[in-house]
């Protein structure tokens, strides 16, 4: 594993964590937050609003780097806004087990139960999403990550369902001409029996990339599965973002090579989850998606194709402001 890669695990275990809460809740975390590096802030509303760090104040970190992280989480209307910044002054050789690097997450869980129609229904959860990479100095490793997963269980016999979609847009040294790469994930698994059954390219996942220029990432990223009248679900949902340093080409067995170097994440503009239902169907419990939409979702490329037409007309607009 790089050195740059091992600065993503906190988050990842903090994601794990939390698709496991029972309780409606959001949840901010921010790492580092204090002047020990490996500290990290973590927050959990089960209503109201998670606003960490929203003044945007740095912190000097005790492995030689200046960073700044600020989340928001709206737990009642489902937004989740965030900002990471890095600043390696110099090369440095660091040991693999800190954790470096500015890193971010908001997330959504709320356990949702499903009423009325007859038999199977398609619900589709949708998270949309939007960001920008900026490198001040060097070539800084970037990451910022949109997921949706939904699960149902019973327990006499135990059977589970597990529904899964993600984007990821990445840039770093390694990636083609320093641009994001854009990664996509669906992913279904049936327990039953003591057996599980993994289908890692799920019909049901579906993502689009608006755009995936450093300076305007856009996404949406959508989950439909179907649910039965009665039976709970837990609808977990964030988005998580990681600013770190330029990998050198020295790494032992204890330390890496950092280069110097510098960066903004920015998806401090809005994320927001929606779940869209069928007619007919109620939801019930303690939801924390304001935005429930009672209408046929939209196909997903027909989507992309519609934003990506209203940004090419934003800049069409613009550039004619400009020439007046």
């Amino acid at each position: 594993m790089s050195f740059a890669c091992r600065a993503t695990l906190p988050l990842a275990l903090v994601a794990l964590c939390l698709t496991s809460t029972a309780q409606a809740a959001g949840t901010g975390v921010r790492g580092p937050s204090t002047a020990a590096a490996d500290a990290s802030e973590i927050q959990t509303l089960a209503t109201g609003l998670i606003d960490l760090n929203p003044s945007r104040t740095p912190v000097s970190t005790v492995h030689g780097y200046d960073s700044i992280t600020s989340i928001s989480v709206d737990a009642d209307n489902g937004i989740i806004k965030g900002y990471a910044e890095f600043d390696l002054p110099s090369d440095s050789s660091l040991p693999l087990s800190a954790t470096i690097g500015s890193a971010v997450q908001g997330s959504l869980h709320s356990p949702l139960t499903f009423i009325g129609g007859t038999g199977p229904q398609t619900v589709t959860a949708e998270l949309r999403f939007d960001g920008s990479f900026a490198a001040l100095r060097g070539l800084p490793t970037f990451s910022l990550t949109g997921n949706i997963t939904a699960t149902s269980f019973t327990t006499a016999p135990f059977t589970q369902s597990l529904y899964q979609s993600q984007l990821s847009f990445l840039m770093s040294a390694v990636t083609p001409n320093y641009a994001p790469e854009v990664l996509m994930l669906g992913h279904e698994s049936q327990t039953a029996g003591g057996v599980t059954t993994d289908t890692p390219f799920y019909a049901g996942a579906t993502q689009v990339a608006v755009s995936s220029s450093a300076a305007a990432l856009d996404a949406i990223v959508r989950l439909s599965f179907d649910v039965m009248p009665g039976l709970a679900y837990n609808i977990n949902s964030f988005v998580n973002g990681l600013v770190t340093a330029e990998p050198g080409s020295q790494q032992t067995s204890t330390h890496g090579d950092l280069l110097s170097s510098a960066g903004v994440l920015d998806f401090s503009h809005t994320a927001r989850l929606a779940l869209y239902v069928p007619q007919g169907v109620t939801v019930v419990g303690d939801s924390l998606v304001n935005q429930i939409v009672v209408t046929a979702v939209p196909e997903p490329q027909a989507a992309g194709m519609l934003l990506a037409g209203l940004l090419t007309l934003g800049a069409i607009v613009r550039r004619r402001t400009v020439r007046r």
